[in-house]
């Protein structure tokens, strides 16, 4: 690996602003991108120069150094070079990409010094990098990104056995950002979870709900279906209320009304909940697999309301990524949300969208019904306009980007000027 990573780099009289990032899921094609790709594109359009660190286990990519954005993003690649298919071979490449880290990267990357360093969760994955960097002075300032709290969440929706083990993850993960200066969650409701489940974290708490890539309002408007269209996008795994959702339009289908509901995405669960649609006879229901991104974003335009769901029964309050790509594109939003989370009161409080109880396929079912006849009304279109104003006052990039810039100031927002006032306001 070669690179040139001066100190903070000269701009007139102003120093720009230096940036680490720690990226599981880093894109690899134009049609593979993550929430951390559309950060730091967001991040360099507004100025600042990032290094990012891909640690990637399921998309493949060549070792070593690689250049974008003008020269002012740096990808930094520990492999690995194939996708590993046992998880002995996934556990061997992960030791793999964590010796790399500290060894021939913490030597590339220790050459500068960095404003701030921001990693996500699952912090462990990072592998103890980033508070080394923050005790040898390489980094002034350490942001860590909580999406998941792991490994309650996991375990509460059956991905991961709860077993004497738990504990002692709960612990390692503390440990990998205990040394943060700042922690972002995604809501007030996180921020208190958090509080509950790492009692011992004194740093500043903010809030910095999902993001995605931002673009001119008009960019999301497309030929809606005739029919009355619902999506669902996500993996089809555990904890995504799918089986609600296909109760719900055998109800729909049985009351004749003309509501389609496609489900975009692909995961362990799809075979299983093909096989459930069949037995249940449903006929408003389309499979359609997974999407490459610019074509699941062609689908949301043509689409009338999109669908979050969870499942009941968990105590992590929860925030769907997928809420924000359908305020992207100005679509309400339909939530089946378990009642720890305080998602669907954003959703209402903004005026973007409904909210029903998790597994509550009579509710679900009543709610889509709403919509269609607010739809044939002409009514849905002001949640369409208060969807889209969500988006690009809370959940777009350029927030985001905005909100991380400015924990680089001497004197960053204090952590209840940063919160997210989700009133409702008169349109």
């Amino acid at each position: 690996m070669t690179m040139d990573p001066s100190n903070r780099t000269k701009s007139g009289n102003q120093c720009e602003i230096r940036l680490l990032v720690f990226a599981g899921e880093f894109s690899t094609t134009l049609d593979d991108r993550w929430l951390l790709d559309d950060i730091v594109d967001e991040l360099a359009a507004q100025g600042a120069i990032v290094d990012v660190i891909v640690f990637d286990n399921n998309r493949p990519r060549p070792r070593g150094v690689s250049v974008r954005n003008g020269g002012r993003v740096r990808v930094i690649s520990v492999g690995p070079e194939r996708r590993p298919r046992r998880f002995a071979l996934k556990a061997w490449n992960y030791l793999c990409s964590a010796w790399l880290m500290h060894t021939k990267v913490y030597r590339l990357v220790g050459r500068a010094r960095y404003d701030l360093a921001l990693f996500t969760s699952v912090g462990i994955m990072t592998a103890g990098v980033p508070a080394r960097l923050k005790a040898n002075g390489k980094v002034e300032k350490l942001l860590f990104v909580l999406w998941d709290f792991f490994p309650v969440h996991q375990v509460e929706i059956g991905r991961l056995p709860g077993t004497s083990w738990v504990e002692s993850l709960r612990h390692a993960e503390y440990l990998s950002f205990a040394r943060a200066d700042v922690v972002a969650v995604m809501t007030p409701a996180n921020s208190s979870f958090l509080a509950a489940y790492h009692p011992r974290y004194q740093g500043r708490v903010i809030l910095l709900p999902p993001w995605a890539q931002s673009f001119p309002e008009d960019e999301s408007k497309g030929r809606q279906t005739t029919v009355f269209t619902a999506v669902f996008g996500g993996q089809l795994v555990a904890g995504r209320g799918v089986e609600t959702l296909l109760h719900a339009a055998r109800l729909l289908d049985l009351r004749g009304l003309r509501i389609r509901i496609v489900i975009a995405g692909e995961g362990p669960l799809r075979e299983g909940l093909e096989s459930m649609a069949r037995s249940l006879g449903l006929s408003n229901v389309t499979f359609l697999g997974a999407l490459p991104r610019p074509e699941y974003r062609e689908l949301l335009k043509t689409a009338h309301v999109g669908i979050a769901a969870t499942v009941a029964g968990v105590s992590v309050p929860s925030f769907p990524s997928k809420i924000v790509e359908y305020c992207r594109a100005s679509l309400p939003v339909v939530a089946c949300l378990e009642e720890a989370t305080d998602a669907g009161k954003i959703l209402l409080q903004s005026g973007a969208g409904t909210s029903v109880p998790a597994n509550d396929e009579e509710a679900l079912a009543a709610a889509l019904e709403n919509m269609e006849a607010q739809h044939r009304s002409g009514e849905l279109h002001v949640m369409s306009k208060a969807a889209r104003s969500l988006f690009d006052s809370t959940l777009s990039a350029t927030h985001a980007a905005r909100t991380i810039l400015a924990e680089c100031s001497e004197n960053p927002t204090s952590p209840r000027a940063t919160v997210v006032e989700y009133e409702h306001r008169d349109r």
